[in-house]
């Protein structure tokens, strides 16, 4: 995809005469060192869009997250995070003047903690390249900033549904919906329905779901992400006359916030999430950046597309987390 880049002859000239000379970044903020940079403030903003709309198309985890704003914000300088989780008081004294000598009661403390990592990748373009669509008033070719911001949305949809093991600090790792140790599982005919390519079946296994999460004080509302299969097969309808489909029915529960097909769960199953702070929220070290630096032979111009976070899920003093892992679907 290409954007349109209209310079005026006095900006064409100043760039082909000197395309050294110190240039805006478009991720500058107030009191920023200044750096230099050979492309215009209107190329800065073609990449930088392209990167960020390529950023929010399919990853509807970490989008919903930020919609509903579950988000907290820290800086590069925090690499691992951690917070502590109270347990449950004991029921308080009932008397009539509240003067009883009652033993005192203090909650007991656990620790959590997940790092926080970089993901990146880069991209680069000719400077003859570069150039030329200056002097000819051509498009400039966003499609590898594209790329690059859909290649970082989609590894961190990858971390938020499976975590990544690799990732080791303090001997804590960055842990997903599907592999945190605390999270529900079981399978779709443990929860009372079974395989979703049976009529109904999703239905039941959704509300049994509902019924075991109830029974460990988790009561939505739940966002739902589902295989593309176990989607697709909840789009059948119903035989009973009323025009239904499976997914009408799920998304009329009162427990139920969204429904929504997720290319990167792995087939046959999903994941069900309370989306409450209490459950899980983003920390965010640094937000989407795209950083040049130029070829020591001046024959290129790179890029760097990058973005520090990390997707805190939070188990409760009983050990239980508000999602629920189904497989078997």
């Amino acid at each position: 995809m290409a954007t349109q880049i209209v310079h005026t002859p006095d900006e064409m000239n100043a760039l082909i005469s000197n395309s050294r000379r110190p240039r805006f970044r478009a991720n500058a903020g107030p009191g920023d060192v200044a750096v230099n940079s050979i492309l215009l403030r209107r190329e800065w903003e073609a990449l930088d869009s392209e990167i960020i709309k390529s950023y929010r198309q399919r990853a509807n985890i970490v989008a919903d997250l930020r919609a509903a704003g579950l988000t907290t914000n820290t800086t590069l300088a925090e690499m691992l995070n951690s917070w502590r989780v109270g347990g449950e008081r004991r029921r308080p004294d009932v008397s009539m003047d509240g003067r009883s000598r009652v033993d005192q009661d203090r909650s007991e403390r656990d620790t959590q903690a997940v790092p926080i990592p970089i993901v990146s990748t880069t991209y680069e373009i000719g400077m003859r390249e570069l150039l030329a669509s200056r002097a000819v008033g051509s498009d400039l070719d966003t499609y590898e900033a594209t790329e690059a911001g859909q290649a970082v949305a989609e590894e961190w949809e990858r971390i938020a549904i499976d975590g990544n093991s690799d990732i080791l600090l303090k001997g804590y790792q960055v842990e997903g919906l599907t592999s945190h140790s605390a999270r529900e599982t079981n399978t779709a005919s443990n929860y009372g329905g079974g395989d979703f390519g049976t009529l109904g079946n999703g239905y039941k296994a959704i509300l049994g779901a509902i019924r075991t999460m109830a029974g460990l004080r988790y009561f939505g509302p739940f966002n739902v992400y589902i295989a593309n299969t176990q989607y697709h097969e909840l789009l059948e309808y119903q035989d009973d006359g009323t025009g239904d489909v499976q997914l009408d029915r799920i998304e009329r529960l009162p427990q139920i916030n969204s429904v929504k097909v997720n290319d990167f769960i792995s087939d046959g199953e999903l994941v069900m999430v309370q989306m409450d702070k209490r459950v899980l929220d983003l920390r965010q070290a640094m937000t989407l950046e795209n950083r040049q630096w130029e070829h020591p032979d001046g024959s290129a111009v790179f890029f760097k597309v990058m973005e520090a976070m990390t997707l805190r899920l939070k188990a409760d003093a009983r050990g239980n987390l508000g999602v629920v892992h189904m497989t078997g679907c």
